[in-house]
């Protein structure tokens, strides 16, 4: 039976009360001090339902739907990026096979779908987006394609560029043979990839990908055992927040948070939060540039949590949700909403 890679992306899906503070001591009853968010994170899940979730009280409520959106596994988690107003979606359909983007205008909610079109001289017959990430400075979007995305073996990979009014591709002349790019974040003019030469995570390395001198190579790190997905940076310090896969653990899919430093390619150990497990390595973790706050959804205690991690103070940290009882492997974080 063939394998797709969405189908692959199946298989390596990582299954797996508020504090109270009394203000007022002369109050012979000490009532709870009322928990406020500062913002909600807005998640989306790949049927295209839409959530907000509490910073602080870890609420979750359902806020409307993508209703352009397929859902099942079409949305690849790691093909979703955003720029100051807008969010980018992309889904990988088949019958008949294409690849499109659905562009979410982040104030109105407005969405629009462009069809992708893969020119099968340069791509490949059946190709499709692995990665996509917001290049700031460029305007534009930097992506890795795919040539064979019903096959996860001798595949090659392409760095593209993408207009972000039209959609048009623009190969940028960088190629790679790896089956599988999971997980990517963009820090300036370089690309950090996690990327497999088999399709497998045991054959994952992280990948520099130098978009101005148009090379590529694999980070030399002191234990070469050692990878980390869910990928994210601040865009301004040389470093990778992301989780790391805790090898041989008797926890399913546990993880660990880590810092890489990107000067001398050693890993730091976060604070310890107790164990728990990813979701999925095959996506990013967000970054809210406004609160410098890193977040992902996470599982821990068997209960849907929200790992938020302060770069500035060091300060890692877990929320249990609240009415996430609709949550998948699928909902990823993708933009902040302040209260009001």
């Amino acid at each position: 039976m063939k394998k797709t890679f969405l189908q692959f992306l199946a298989l390596i899906l990582l299954l797996v009360s508020c504090s109270t503070d009394n203000n007022n001591p002369e109050s012979s009853e000490n009532p709870e001090t009322e928990i406020e968010d500062t913002f909600n994170y807005l998640a989306l899940r790949a049927n295209g339902n839409l959530y907000e979730i509490g910073n602080k009280t870890g609420e979750v409520s359902a806020v409307g739907s993508i209703s352009a959106m397929r859902g099942n596994l079409n949305m690849i988690p790691s093909t979703v990026t955003a720029s100051a107003e807008k969010i980018f979606i992309y889904e990988h359909l088949f019958d008949p096979f294409h690849g499109r983007v659905l562009v979410m205008d982040k104030e109105t909610r407005s969405v629009e779908v462009f069809a992708l079109d893969f020119p099968v001289e340069i791509y490949g017959e059946n190709a499709g987006l692995n990665s996509l990430d917001w290049d700031a400075a460029q305007g534009n979007l930097v992506g890795i394609v795919k040539d064979e995305m019903e096959y996860n073996n001798n595949n090659t990979s392409r760095v593209v560029r993408i207009d972000p009014e039209t959609m048009a591709l623009s190969y940028e002349g960088i190629s790679f043979d790896h089956n599988i790019t999971l997980s990517t974040s963009l820090l300036g003019n370089k690309l950090y990839a996690l990327s497999s030469t088999t399709g497998d995570l045991e054959h994952a390395e992280l990948l520099e990908i130098d978009l101005s001198t148009k090379t590529l190579e694999p980070l030399e790190i002191s234990d070469t055992e050692l990878f980390m997905g869910n990928l994210a940076n601040n865009g301004k310090d040389n470093f990778l927040f992301g989780l790391m896969p805790v090898r041989g653990s008797s926890l399913m899919g546990e993880m660990k948070a880590y810092k890489l430093n990107l000067t001398n390619n050693e890993f730091e150990a976060l604070p310890e939060v107790g164990r728990f497990s990813g979701r999925h390595i095959a996506r990013k973790s967000f970054y809210n540039k406004e609160f410098k706050e890193f977040a992902e959804l996470i599982y821990k205690d068997n209960k849907n949590q929200l790992l938020q991690y302060n770069h500035q103070e060091n300060e890692l940290s877990v929320l249990e949700l609240i009415g996430a009882g609709d949550f998948d492997t699928s909902v990823i974080i993708i933009d902040y909403v302040k209260v009001q």
